[in-house]
Parts: structure tokens; C-alpha cells; sequence
């Protein structure tokens, strides 16, 4: 069995497994149902437009950071990082990755018990 909805934001009719441990879309703020697609497109265009947005960190089997949205449908692999220490999480861990608009972004997670990554572009052009 699949659930079934339709995404406000691209109108595809969109079939997600029962089984599966999510929803299958997301919710933007007016509470319409965006495919994992259109998901990743609208962070694309916030990090354009806005310059700052809170992403996920996470490390891929190779132990290789990347920077990713919440159902991973947008994602940057890591160019460098850095481990530190944080006043208050202990450890803090910076990240420098290239963006959709081709511009080198800078994150921050502090703390060993989360993912939340707090990403802004910087003004440099290269690493």
C-alpha cells in the first residue's frame, strides 16, 4: 500500500510507500504538502535569496562530511572542516562547502547530540 498526495508546489500526484518511516513530503508554512523535490528546491532558492539557512550534518560511509537537507534531497559534500571547542556543546565543528549559487558557505554544529548544521554564505570565491 502507498500513500498519495498531491504537491502544491510542482502539482505531480506523488505515491509514497505505507511502510516507510516518513511522510513522504513536507509542509511549507502555509501548510501545503511539498514533494522531497520541490523540498530541496525551495532551500536552493532560500540560500540564494537569503544568504543564511539551518541545514543537517551528516557523515556518508566513507566518514566524509556533507551538508543536507532534511529529507537529503539537496546536498554538499564537504571541501574542509575543522573540530573545536564550544563553550556550552563542548565540541564545535566547522564546515566549508560550495553552494548552489557557487559561492563558498560556512557551517557551524555544536555539541556531539546533533546534526543541525547553521550554515551562511561567505564572501570568498575559492578555498
Amino acid at each position: 500500500m502507498s500513500k498519495v498526495f498531491e504537491c502544491s508546489s510542482c502539482k505531480k500526484t506523488i505515491e509514497h510507500p505505507e511502510d516507510s518511516c516518513s511522510t513522504g513530503y513536507g509542509i511549507d508554512k502555509n501548510g501545503n504538502k511539498i514533494c522531497f523535490a520541490c523540498c530541496g528546491e525551495q532551500d536552493k532558492e532560500r540560500m540564494a535569496k537569503e544568504g543564511k539557512i539551518t541545514l543537517y550534518l551528516t557523515k556518508k560511509d566513507s566518514g566524509q562530511y556533507q551538508i543536507t537537507n532534511w529529507p537529503g534531497s539537496l546536498a554538499f559534500t564537504v571541501a574542509f572542516s575543522r573540530k573545536g571547542r564550544h563553550n556550552i556543546g563542548g565540541t564545535r565543528t566547522d564546515v566549508w562547502f560550495r553552494g548552489p549559487d557557487s559561492a563558498i558557505w560556512h557551517g557551524w554544529s555544536a555539541g556531539g547530540n546533533t546534526t543541525l548544521c547553521h550554515c551562511k554564505r561567505t564572501k570568498k570565491t575559492d578555498f
